[in-house]
Formats: C-alpha cells, structure tokens, sequence
C-alpha cells in the first residue's frame, strides 16, 4: 500500500527540488531576505521562503506576475504587501515543477541583467570630458 504524501510533505518535496535545481544556474548563492532562506544571484534576489513555510516571493517583472496569476491562479498570487513590487508569491503546494523553474528561471535571468546594468561604468562627468 502506497502512503499518500502529506501537504507538508508535497511542500517540503517541492521546496528541496526548486532549491536543487536553482542551486545549479551559475553565480546562485544560499543568502537570506528579511531574516528568511533565500536565494540570490550575487546579490540580487531570485527567492525568498516566506514566515509561513508554505509560500515563496518571487522576483519577477510586473508583466510576468500578471501572466502567471491569469495562467495559474492556485499557485502565483499576490498580498498587498507586493502589490507595488516586481513579486509573485507562489504556493508551493500547488506549484507544477516545470512552471516553477520557468518561473525562477526567469528570475535568474532578471537578476543577471539587473546585476549588469549596476556594474556599468557611468559617463565621466561634463567637466572631465574632453572638449
């Protein structure tokens, strides 16, 4: 007889795959966010685990949320809290693999162009350019 997984389990299961696998795109460091588990790349933020343990907030643009809560309402939502920041936050019970980690890969994405656009050089200023 085959146990069924309980919500904790599923969650748990969850978690410890979308970890493993974010662990495995180059530059991902284990960090924290606000005092919880997160994972960043270099210093930009990919994910946090939310207080609850059940839900994580995900970076993401405000045209990908949109599209991930009108695609997959019982997974991606939003609180007020993130209701003026590029976040989802994601039900990892709900949560199908594939869509997740199209979802924080996304996010990887995001913080490496997010990480580039920081580390440009800025223009000299007026006065110490040549005339």
């Amino acid at each position: 007889m085959v146990r069924l997984k309980t919500d904790a389990e599923r969650i748990r299961q969850t978690l410890d795959d979308i970890v493993g696998f974010t662990l495995t795109l180059p530059e991902v460091v284990e960090s924290t966010s606000y005092g919880q588990p997160a994972l960043k790349r270099g210093e930009k933020l990919i994910f946090a685990l939310r207080k609850d343990l059940e839900t994580l907030a995900l970076v993401c643009s405000f045209e990908d949320r949109t599209a991930l809560m009108k695609a997959h309402p019982s997974t991606f939502f939003i609180t007020e809290h993130y209701l003026n920041w590029p976040s989802v936050v994601v039900r990892l019970l709900n949560a199908d693999q594939k869509i997740l980690r199209q979802a924080v890969r996304a996010a990887w994405d995001r913080a490496g162009t997010q990480a580039r656009k920081k580390s440009r050089p800025s223009a000299a200023p007026r006065s110490a350019r040549p005339r």
